[in-house]
């Protein structure tokens, strides 16, 4: 299935194709959870221009160190497939450590039941990994916006 090119809206409300679009990340750090190397490679090699900070887990557990270890992660994007048959209870291990972190499910199988269980689970968005690359970093960036803007009300009501 082939769509048009993928539109960012700015915040005055122009349309700008994507592909015009420059994304800087710089003091953003993203967590992949991947087990594949060539699609890790992937991920980063579409969000190489983007100048966020990625670090890898190859598994759920390896996920539960790094986020343990304090490190600072502001976005996650999990493949499915690591998340074994109880999707449920593995973003929740996940969202222990940070409940606002926004989660990115990423399979390349459809399934409405998975689609379905990582939303219901705490997943932010769930998208295919034959997704467009417009398409994956706009639904990063409007994520990290919305964290952000999600972290400022908190920090504020805590003053």
């Amino acid at each position: 299935m082939t769509t048009g090119p993928a539109y960012y809206i700015e915040r005055n409300l122009k349309l700008i194709p994507c592909v015009f679009m420059k994304f800087n990340w710089h003091n953003k750090t993203l967590l992949i959870i991947e087990d594949d190397y060539v699609s890790y490679l992937y991920l980063k090699d579409v969000l190489s221009d983007t100048r966020i900070k990625i670090k890898r887990a190859v598994s759920v557990k390896q996920a539960q160190t790094l986020l343990a270890s304090k490190n600072k992660i502001d976005l996650i994007i999990v493949n499915v497939n690591i998340l074994g048959k109880n999707i449920y209870k593995s973003i929740l291990e996940i969202k222990s450590f940070n409940q606002l972190i926004p989660i990115i499910a990423i399979t390349n199988q459809y399934s409405m039941d998975t689609q379905t269980e990582c939303i219901e689970s705490g997943c932010d968005t769930y998208i295919y990994s034959n997704i467009d690359s417009s398409q994956l970093l706009l639904s990063i960036d409007e994520l990290l916006d919305k964290s952000m803007i999600i972290s400022s009300l908190l920090s504020r009501d805590k003053s």
